[in-house]
């Protein structure tokens, strides 16, 4: 992949839920369908900048599958939205990019209380004491970020805040033109007021299933923010198998036209 680029590029590395589609032992239409675009690896995403920053945002079981199939050869820096597992735990597979040569550190970031977490849960990786033998842990430089303020990480200004998810909170951003929400049950006020401020060419938002959920944005909540933001463009991701990518599709097309569709692992949208 290309260091530097005419445009800004997000590329979707994986688009489903918790326990990936196919689901394991699950027979339904969307987890037996042929359409690739059903086949949804655990929610991550990688930005490539026009400034040359290559950005991982999420960590998840999948990751070294989602950093093969989509050729991605480096990683400048990673971001962590929350301590699920499906969002931390591939962050091992971080290791090959600090081999080198010469042997480099890759900084994450992430809130503070999802800072303590990956720390309490990663001791091997963080709180080692005395020389790492055989190379065998990856070279992180785990860091806190403020929110709700500008945050200039290598060079690229950050806005972070929480929302509501489940009985913990993730961390949602914006990226210059860009905001990214998932795993989320609801936004503040004064965060949706600030995104639709933004003008956002790209809004990529949580998208579980119809209905209701305690921990999720559902199509009918996720909608009702789509007309409130007002984002050039809106990307779907974190979609269940209640849903496949064709029903979710035609669902955002009668009520937004061609300006709000499902992603689906390797998309690629440049803005």
């Amino acid at each position: 992949m290309e260091k530097s680029l005419n445009k800004n590029m997000l590329m979707a590395l994986g688009t489903g839920t918790s326990v990936g589609i196919p689901q394991i032992g699950c027979s339904c239409l969307v987890c037996t369908s042929l359409d690739h675009r059903d086949q949804r690896m655990r929610t991550s995403v990688f930005i490539q900048t026009k400034n040359g920053q290559r950005i991982l945002i999420d960590t998840t079981p999948d990751l070294r599958t989602q950093i093969l199939n989509n050729k991605i050869s480096a990683v400048d820096f990673a971001i962590i939205t929350h301590e699920h597992a499906d969002h931390l735990h591939g962050i091992d597979d971080l290791r090959p990019f600090c081999f080198g040569p010469p042997p480099r550190e890759i900084p994450v970031f992430a809130n503070a209380s999802t800072k303590a977490s990956i720390e309490a849960r990663f001791p091997y990786i963080f709180h080692h004491k005395g020389p790492v033998l055989g190379g065998g842990i990856p070279r992180l430089q785990l860091q806190s970020v403020e929110l709700e303020k500008p945050t200039i990480l290598f060079g690229e200004e950050f806005f972070f805040f929480n929302y509501p998810h489940g009985h913990a909170e993730t961390m949602g951003f914006i990226l210059g033109d860009l905001a990214y929400i998932v795993d989320c049950h609801s936004l503040p006020d004064h965060i949706v007021k600030i995104l639709k401020e933004r003008k956002l060419k790209i809004l990529v938002i949580d998208c579980l299933k119809k209905g209701s959920h305690t921990t999720h944005l559902t199509v009918e909540k996720c909608f009702e923010y789509v007309r409130e933001i007002k984002a050039e463009k809106t990307g779907l991701i974190h979609i269940s198998h209640d849903l496949s990518h064709s029903v979710l599709k035609d669902l955002a097309m009668r009520e937004f036209g061609e300006s709000v569709f499902p992603l689906y692992d390797g998309q690629k949208i440049f803005y």
